[in-house]
């Protein structure tokens, strides 16, 4: 009997971790505005930096996986921003900041990687919601 209860005990946190997370839905890079000079291809490996599958990247821990916010993060999908004007230049300069401020923290990110987040930001914060 403790084996069936563990299990539905497991089951059970399963279910709530999954309807916690249902309203938090990761948005579709394939659906997410390109900006002038940028390509999809710069949108998709951003989306996989920030959702941790490249380069260590860690910024849906703070952003949340569709990128709405946390505590600890501002919401970049509404295209209002906290630090600069939303261009990419100051993205970059917003993200180099935080890179500086807190080595590692972001994951390794090169050069290129910080680029690709620098345009996926840009999209989420474009898209027509």
């Amino acid at each position: 009997m403790p084996r069936r209860r563990l299990i539905a005990a497991l089951l059970l946190a399963a279910v709530s971790a999954t309807s916690a997370h249902a309203e938090r839905i990761r948005p579709d890079a394939n659906l997410l505005p390109v900006p002038l000079g940028a390509t999809r291809a710069d949108v998709l490996l951003g989306d996989r930096i920030f959702h941790g599958e490249a380069a260590g990247g860690r910024c849906s821990i703070c952003h949340g996986i569709d990128a709405k916010g946390t505590e600890n993060g501002n919401d970049l999908t509404v295209g209002s921003w906290v630090w600069g004007d939303g261009s990419r230049k100051a993205l970059k300069a917003t993200i180099m900041n935080n890179m500086k401020i807190a080595p590692g923290m972001d994951g390794e990110l090169t050069p290129a990687d910080v680029d690709a987040v620098v345009v996926y930001v840009w999209s989420l914060g474009h898209q027509k919601n």
